[in-house]
């Protein structure tokens, strides 16, 4: 008989999630019984709720399938089934993690892993694995146990458990507790010396933890740690030693390197290019702490203040080699940047491996600038420089924990970690939390309870429908994120008017845009009963992007049909735009005419697709050219010689009045001295990206009234996008730009619901089956966010194919009509993908290996794909264990 068959107790409760809890723990839980910790579980959840107390026992179960799928075993063990046992992995000779328990009912232990002193939860998966072994010591006869003696001396614990609300500090959670009588120590004397205040009976708690004060916060934990380290004279529990530990390493580096104040001033009067207040303000805060997410509204100078603390640095004597870690397509624009404030040496990394490695190794001093793809591959050349001081650009490269960039960035180590970010969140907290990792891995801790706790749901299990608990994120996140917005700090800057431009939706894209609707309700019905196969969610990706491209025209849909035609005809006038089923064409051909040639003013167009700015372009070039006009492309098909071509032209040729770009055009590009208005043809899926579009001309150095035009078709997938950015952006505007402590969605904001909204009214007959936890949700939402995303972020569709108007292979988002869903066929289509291997060159080496080569365009596209196939192979790996 296991020890599950025979639990502790009587699963009695006073409430019915007891019961529940201990229905979804039963055979989970192996050889401890599921009811010992179900109660666990309600005790570090008191008063959380339902669904925090439903996360919080499937953290608990991950963790115990952990402990069996890492071989864990108790390496040394205490007699009587309590006291300090260690554990390790089968077959290691790792260092053991020590663990302590100290009751069962009601379960105490602690542990000095990192998990246990992150989770909130009182166990880990050591205290999961002592615990059988202690359950089967407890039930031996009595004359066999010997229970450990309580100490004899003062102690210092810690409560593991983060509040729900506030700071949540956990050196607030530090008590002293006195022997009591007969011992040979007191808790008077560390009381006395000014640190602790009485609280009850022998109990003192810490006067102040100093969160906000590095030097004094150091002095604290060395303190503390110097009396831990006399254990005949003071017991300490393990995970506060390694806390302890961990807080005087995280701060021992930065209060010894930090420049003085004085210093400080000195180097910012060194600038070549003066600061703005917040800006200054923004360097002395990171500069107080040495790590810091800078989250400043896009367009308030980010990239100056990085320049200028990576400046003051230097010049101070603080570091000798820095990194910037950028978009590949900004790095150029980061080099003017930095020789047009600083004179500290920068250069760009770029070239063969050969030519990388050899930066890296005559870059003694100074500062180097690469891309995120580099460091994939030039990891153990950056580790091996060691640099002082690291920056990351558009950090939301790092918001998926999961990926191989987020995990090669955060082994990273320096004393001086600065991110930039205007998105810090785009779609999830737990976005956030993995950004924050690398700053302040506390901040947010723990992750498991973000989601059930900040989210408001309609019946307490499924649909969201609003954020909750705002001012303890905000305080949490208060001293290692700043933001200020451009309202803020920069009055002078310009009006904004955004006009939204209904586009009627003609027969014909109505008719094409119905046909896919029931396909797509078939598969999210399939997706409440089951996980979806990476083929299915491909499918799925294809269906609602192809939706979003008739919503833009049935020309693009059509391209490579009506294209060849199209690019013969010099003309565009009103019948053949009728006849392309494309009306969006027609509005972009009024706007442009009245503000980029009655107005005189320059305009930047956006689109996702390459094809549907081609279409845009044959469109408008007749009304350019009558008035001796052109308009230059910013896509991810140009060379980077002719973007920088293009780029300089819209700045400084009076002649060039429209610019094309694509969302790779979304980031890090200043406009503000050129355009003062944004045509947006389509709207991408996240609220971030669509802003990211509008700053590049709405930011610091505008000085016009900016216009922002957003074309929408009605009774499509576009307009019901639309609707659905307004809940995004409410949530984000009340975290980081409000003060509410709560704000409400005007409708439910859950992966499911969201597509069938957007498939109205299209539903399928199938019964749902099981209801989603709200884990198993977050990870719907990822998921579907991740597989949208890829086109809304990286430009790269499943169905890549050549672009018969620039005659050469371009990676974009313009989508095949897909087949029937009775058909069977996948997206993407062999064809497609052939027509990107096509491009690949193989041949072999002098030393017998083969290389492949590929143009840049067939690069991008096919590692994305296949870097989107390989998430979703192990998302559905993960979904089957």
């Amino acid at each position: 008989m296991t020890a599950s068959d025979t639990p502790l107790s009587e699963p009695t409760a006073p409430n019915e999630a007891f019961h529940a809890l201990l229905l979804l723990a039963e055979r989970h839980t192996g050889r401890i019984p599921p009811d010992l910790l179900v109660r666990h579980v309600l005790s570090v959840t008191a008063k959380a709720g339902w669904p925090v107390q439903r996360a919080a026992l499937e953290a608990v179960l991950r963790r115990v399938a952990a402990a069996k799928q890492d071989g864990l075993a108790v390496a040394a063990a205490p007699p009587g089934g309590l006291g300090s046992f260690t554990t390790r992995r089968k077959g290691s000779h790792e260092r053991p993690y020590r663990t302590v328990l100290e009751h069962l009912e009601p379960l105490r232990a602690c542990c000095n892993c990192r998990d246990f002193t992150r989770n909130s939860l009182g166990l880990c998966k050591h205290v999961l694995t002592i615990l059988p072994e202690s359950l089967a010591s407890r039930r031996k006869p009595a004359t066999n146990r010997k229970q450990p003696q309580a100490p004899r001396v003062p102690r210092l614990t810690w409560d593991p458990v983060r509040p729900l609300i506030g700071t949540g500090d956990w050196m607030e959670r530090v008590r002293l507790i006195g022997s009591g009588d007969g011992a040979r120590g007191s808790a008077e004397p560390l009381a006395l010396n000014g640190r602790f205040r009485r609280e009850t009976g022998g109990v003192y708690a810490l006067k102040a933890t100093y969160a906000d004060d590095p030097e004094r916060r150091l002095a604290l934990a060395e303190a503390l740690l110097g009396a831990a380290g006399r254990p005949r004279h003071l017991a300490a529990d393990a995970s506060l030693v390694a806390l302890l530990k961990q807080e005087k390493e995280r701060w021992v580096s930065v209060v010894r390197r930090r420049p003085e104040h004085a210093a400080v001033k000195q180097a910012l009067r060194t600038l070549k290019r003066p600061l703005y207040p917040y800006q200054r303000e923004g360097v002395r805060r990171f500069l107080a702490t040495g790590r810091l997410v800078l989250a400043d509204d896009m367009g308030l100078g980010k990239t100056a203040q990085a320049i200028a603390a990576g400046h003051v640095l230097f010049h101070a004597q603080k570091v000798e080699r820095g990194l910037l870690i950028v978009p590949a397509s900004l790095k150029d624009q980061w080099l003017r940047e930095w020789r047009l404030f600083s004179d500290v040496p920068l250069a760009v990394v770029e070239g063969s491996p050969k030519d990388r490695a050899a930066t890296y190794r005559v870059g003694h001093r100074g500062f180097l600038v690469t891309n995120y793809e580099q460091v994939l591959r030039d990891l153990d050349l950056i580790q091996r420089w060691k640099p002082d001081f690291v920056v990351l650009d558009e950090a939301q490269r790092i918001k998926n924990w999961a990926t191989k960039t987020a995990a090669y960035v955060k082994t990273l180590a320096p004393v001086f970690r600065l991110v930039l970010t205007g998105t810090p969140m785009e779609n999830r907290l737990d976005e956030l939390a993995s950004i924050l990792d690398w700053v302040d891995d506390m901040a947010l801790e723990p992750k498991w309870r973000l989601a059930p706790w900040h989210a408001e749901y309609a019946d307490g299990k499924r649909e969201i429908v609003g954020a909750r608990h705002l001012d303890t994120l905000r305080a949490r996140l208060s001293g290692c994120l700043l933001r200020r917005g451009r309202r803020e700090v920069i009055e002078q800057l310009p009006t904004r008017t955004d006009t939204v431009v209904p586009v009627a939706i003609t027969e014909a894209q109505a008719e094409a845009h119905a046909e896919l609707d029931l396909p797509i309700a078939r598969l999210l019905a399939q997706a409440r009963r089951r996980p979806l196969t990476p083929g299915e969610f491909l499918r799925l990706m294809s269906l609602l992007t192809t939706q979003r491209i008739i919503a833009n025209g049935m020309a693009q849909l059509r391209f490579e049909d009506v294209w060849p035609s199209l690019s013969r005809t010099v003309r565009a006038d009103e019948g053949t735009l009728q006849e392309l089923a494309s009306p969006k064409l027609g509005h972009l051909r009024d706007i442009l005419a009245q503000v980029a040639v009655a107005q005189a003013r320059k305009v930047v167009v956006f689109s996702q697709w390459r094809r549907m700015l081609t279409l845009a372009h044959w469109a408008v070039r007749e009304v350019l050219e009558g008035a001796g006009l052109r308009a230059a492309f910013f896509t991810g098909q140009e060379t980077s010689r002719r973007r920088t071509q293009n780029i300089v032209d819209f700045h400084d040729d009076p002649a060039t009045r429209v610019l094309f770009a694509t969302d790779a055009g979304g980031v890090g590009l200043n406009l503000q001295r050129a355009a003062s208005c944004c045509v947006n043809l389509d709207l991408p899926w996240n609220p971030a990206v669509l802003e990211q579009r509008i700053c590049r001309i709405y930011r610091l150095g505008q000085r016009q009234p900016i216009d922002v035009y957003n074309l929408v078709t009605q009774s499509s997938i576009e307009a019901r996008i639309a609707a659905l950015l307004a809940d995004k952006r409410a949530f984000f505007s009340a975290l980081f730009d409000g003060e509410t402590n709560e704000v409400r969605f005007e409708r439910s904001s859950s992966f499911l619901a969201r597509l069938e909204r957007m498939v109205e009214p299209a539903r399928a007959p199938e019964p749902r089956l099981q209801e989603d936890s709200p884990e198993e949700q977050a990870t719907a939402d990822r998921e579907i966010d991740e597989l949208v995303a890829a086109a809304d972020e990286r430009g790269v569709a499943l169905a890549a194919a050549p672009d018969p108007a620039a005659g050469s292979a371009t990676i974009g988002t313009s989508v095949a009509r897909p087949p029937s869903a009775e058909s069977g066929s996948e997206a993407p289509a062999a064809k497609d993908v052939r027509g990107l291997l096509s491009l690949l060159k193989i041949h072999r080496r002098d030393d017998g290996g083969l290389a492949i080569e590929a143009p840049a365009e067939a690069a991008e596209g096919l590692a994305a794909l296949f870097e989107g196939m390989g998430r979703l192979l192990r998302e559905a790996a993960k979904a089957r264990e």
